[in-house]
């Protein structure tokens, strides 16, 4: 996972596959495997069928990855948000990325014990990721505190930084790591 650059999945505030950006889009019908999108300063790839919409709360240059097949309380798999800042500042504030008293980086978030923070390289952009344990709910077993793997990412330009968060359930981490891969940061 060092390799694929999965920390830019959340980076990616907007889809864009090898080719050029492009506006947010109905995908195209077919057998096609991977449809560009494109957000606020970051473009990704994901699977045919995903779409990009805004967050729902008034959260700026922030974009949810979503599957409007998929059942009602799995529909939200990746959140893309952008910020100012270098990539530890911005994974420190946002991904709880901390150094421990040994020096190591780790994440503060998810549950049990801290994770090691891994660090990689997309396209030429550095950036850090870990997948933590963490809670899941659904609607008829209720809420698990530790059933689900979230991925958090952040890649950076150096002057901006994408988080990327995926949902606790499969289908969102799938979606985020395909994102890290791919991200690329765009003009706004």
């Amino acid at each position: 996972m060092n390799g694929l650059g999965v920390v830019a999945v959340l980076a990616a505030l907007g889809i864009a596959g090898c080719q050029e950006a492009v506006a947010i889009a109905e995908p195209e019908a077919g057998p096609a495997t991977s449809q560009p999108a494109e957000g606020p300063g970051v473009a990704f790839d994901h699977a045919a069928g995903l779409r990009m919409r805004p967050c729902d709360e008034e959260t700026p240059r922030c974009s949810v990855l979503f599957d409007p097949t998929a059942e009602e309380f799995m529909r939200d798999l990746v959140r893309v948000q952008m910020f100012a800042g270098p990539l530890e500042t911005v994974a420190a504030a946002e991904a709880g990325f901390e150094r421990n008293a040994e020096g190591r980086l780790m994440t503060t978030y998810g549950r049990f014990e801290p994770v090691a923070v891994e660090a990689f390289e997309v396209n030429g952009k550095p950036g850090l990721r870990a997948v933590v344990t963490c809670g899941i709910s659904d609607p008829e077993t209720g809420f698990h505190a530790a059933a689900g793997e979230c991925l958090w990412a952040v890649v950076s330009d150096g002057t901006q930084s994408v988080v990327i968060s995926s949902s606790g359930f499969g289908n969102g981490l799938d979606a985020a790591e395909a994102a890290v891969r791919s991200i690329r940061f765009t003009p706004d």
